[in-house]
């Protein structure tokens, strides 16, 4: 059982459905607890994201493999309009409210994700930066992040522009 909310993924380029289902089975299988940690945004519609359970455990997230028919409302957005759903997003929805992935043009290629973080709302740049993980490290990488982590220096170590 999870006792932390999914984290987002968002796809902003076009991503087959073959190399989605590999993310999420690879990142299941790296983090060695039975749970789906990444959520596929599939949707605009904050209904169809995980809702906040009443006891605050938290839920999987999307597993694999996916509907075939399924595509993402965010190819050709930016991380600005990530940042925008992540943050008008009403209480009810259960995802983390700071990290997230992106699938990008690296998804196809090489299997990795991008994981980001959202600033502090007082910064004027939505989002600070993005860090390249392979697929199966990247929810052990989630995992590990508290509120102390020095984002900024981990950044510096390994700084990641997306492919778009």
């Amino acid at each position: 059982m999870l006792t932390r909310p999914p984290f987002a993924l968002f796809a902003l380029t076009d991503v087959s459905i073959e190399t989605v289902d590999w993310v999420l089975e690879e990142a299941r299988r790296g983090l060695g607890v039975d749970g789906w940690w990444w959520y596929l945004v599939a949707t605009l519609d904050y209904h169809a994201a995980p809702q906040r359970k009443p006891d605050g455990t938290g839920q999987d997230g999307t597993p694999a493999p996916i509907d075939p028919s399924l595509s993402s409302p965010f190819v050709g957005k930016t991380l600005e309009d990530v940042a925008r759903w992540l943050r008008g997003k009403p209480q009810s929805v259960d995802v983390d409210n700071r990290y997230f992935g992106v699938l990008d043009k690296q998804a196809e290629k090489s299997g990795k994700v991008a994981i980001c973080r959202l600033n502090d709302p007082k910064v004027e740049e939505e989002v600070a930066w993005c860090i390249l993980n392979k697929a199966d490290y990247s929810t052990l990488f989630l995992a590990g992040l508290d509120s102390d982590l020095d984002w900024e220096e981990l950044v510096s170590l390994q700084k990641y522009t997306l492919e778009l």
